[in-house]
């Protein structure tokens, strides 16, 4: 049975960054109290997002302006700059330009993200329009955190049975969309951000030792109420009613404690799973590319696993919590930054919503 790589990667954030001293400005929050729980330092969002939060920053009466914007939309405005596939798609264009092909070249679309452009159809499908594809067929996940090595493991499959030669994963999140930046959503709209990130995965040469060795998922549905969202989710009916968002159950919702300790657990659960599948030890993985969501779980899981901090890359003080952006972006920073070599034994691992969680090793 053939093996899969990747070939070439692709990320794509926003302009426009977000500092927090700016959401300093709109809600009850500095910079020193989202550093030293988060990491982050700032992050990118589209520029809808981005300009409400200037005016929210400046306005006289803050609730005010809110509920304006929500109620009545920011200044009449309904449609959106950039959606989510539009963020996907600058993500792909990279892709392909490194890897020297045309979307025309892609066998297969997978793609993952939280929001979508549309209830349906799927990002996937909103992709494949503005690459100018007819016939390629096309996944949409909905993984949270998890969702790239997810999709990373679905390629893999189709690779290994060898129904399909090329196939294009991308993680795309535009979050920042859906969180309320007031001191009732600050615990979540601090953390998370827009971006997206790719891979183009194709077959290994038989000769060549590189490629996927393994991926390991999982799921406990019974804490999905620790992080979840219901905007328009049929949990009432009709799915959104005005009594829903009166109710202020539109808003995401995180119990930050439980999130973090059940991801530090899986994080450590899965990274010796999928060591233990390889027969693998600490010291051979030159590169553990950890989602992005918390730079002290990211520390704990560490230190925990006795892993050094060279060998553990980190961009969430640039960008936030993209979800399933995340692993794609970090891993297209550390091989654009050199650090990953020819060779290299990488293991990647998310956590995130649902709870999902996995992980996959990978020789460069």
């Amino acid at each position: 049975m053939r093996k899969a790589k990747i070939l070439t990667t692709g990320m794509y954030v926003p302009d426009c960054v977000v500092t927090n001293d700016l959401l300093a400005q709109a809600m009850d929050t500095s910079d020193e109290w989202i550093t030293q729980r988060t990491g982050i330092k700032e992050r990118r969002m589209v520029p809808d997002t981005y300009h409400m939060l200037q005016q929210l920053a400046h306005a006289p009466d803050k609730e005010a302006y809110l509920k304006a914007l929500y109620e009545t939309g920011m200044q009449g405005k309904i449609d959106a700059e950039m959606s989510t596939a539009d963020l996907a798609l600058r993500a792909t264009q990279v892709a392909l330009t490194q890897a020297n092909m045309t979307a025309q070249d892609l066998d297969l679309i997978i793609q993952t993200s939280v929001v979508p452009d549309y209830v349906f159809p799927g990002v996937a499908c909103v992709l494949a329009d503005k690459l100018g594809l007819t016939s390629t067929p096309t996944f949409s996940l909905n993984q949270g955190c998890a969702g790239f090595i997810y999709a990373l493991s679905l390629a893999d499959q189709y690779i290994k049975t060898g129904t399909y030669e090329t196939i294009l994963v991308v993680g795309a999140e535009l979050l920042s969309s859906i969180f309320l930046y007031s001191n009732r959503g600050r615990d979540m709209s601090v953390l998370f951000a827009d971006g997206a990130g790719a891979a183009i995965v194709v077959p290994a040469s038989p000769e060549e030792p590189s490629g996927m060795m393994s991926h390991h998922l999982h799921t406990d549905g019974t804490l999905l109420g620790k992080l979840y969202a219901e905007l328009f989710g049929t949990t009432t009916f009709p799915p959104m009613v005005k009594k829903k968002i009166d109710d202020d159950r539109s808003r995401p919702r995180m119990e930050g404690r439980a999130v973090f300790a059940q991801a530090v657990r899986r994080f450590r659960e899965v990274v010796r799973e999928c060591l233990e599948a390889n027969k693998v030890s600490i010291d051979e993985v030159d590169h553990f590319l950890f989602h992005q969501a918390n730079v002290r779980i990211l520390e704990s899981v560490s230190e925990s696993l006795n892993i050094p901090a060279a060998k553990v890359p980190v961009n969430i003080h640039k960008y936030g919590n993209t979800s399933a952006a995340s692993v794609p972006i970090l891993l297209h920073e550390t091989l654009q930054e050199g650090r990953i070599k020819r060779g290299d034994l990488c293991l990647l691992a998310a956590f995130g919503t649902g709870f999902n969680w996995g992980a996959s090793l990978l020789r460069w």
